[in-house]
């Protein structure tokens, strides 16, 4: 087997906290080399978060916070939109961009779904502080501090 290019590292960088509706969502982007995060699509993908997130925010069950990665990747375009419950699980609907389509983002499903080595470091990274800031201090669990945690890297 043969790859089609040698791994490149790509930008993961925080671009905002997004507050909408009582969530708190760190906004992520990721490009491929020489791409800057399309304006258009991070306010796509905010738009379609507000939609998606539950209500209200926060309840026995849902903490009002997470995140939402922009990956522009050599071919494609794809978001995730994620939210920590019940303690320690991470919601996650995934959706594509098709090529010239800025507004268009379609849900994935089953097969469709997947993550790539640069998602799989965002998410990673996003478990940690959520351990560390939230679960390993179950007397006081602390989502201000893990929404100060962010992820600034070329991987």
């Amino acid at each position: 087997m043969k790859l089609k290019e040698s791994y490149k590292p790509r930008s993961i960088r925080f671009l905002e906290l997004w507050e909408n509706a009582g969530w708190q969502m760190k906004v992520y982007g990721i490009t491929y080399e020489g791409k800057d995060t399309d304006p258009k699509l991070i306010e796509a993908s905010k738009a379609l978060a507000a939609k998606l997130l539950p209500q209200p925010a926060v309840t026995a069950d849902y903490y009002g916070v997470g995140f939402i990665g922009i990956h522009q990747g050599r071919s494609y375009d794809f978001v995730f939109i994620d939210w920590w419950n019940y303690e320690t699980e991470l919601c996650q609907h995934s959706f594509l961009r098709p090529s010239g389509q800025p507004d268009v983002l379609e849900p994935l499903q089953n097969s469709e779904l997947s993550s790539d080595v640069w998602d799989l470091y965002l998410l990673a990274f996003e478990r940690s502080a959520w351990v560390e800031e939230v679960l390993k201090r179950a007397d006081n669990p602390d989502t201000a501090s893990y929404l100060q945690r962010r992820l600034n890297e070329d991987i």
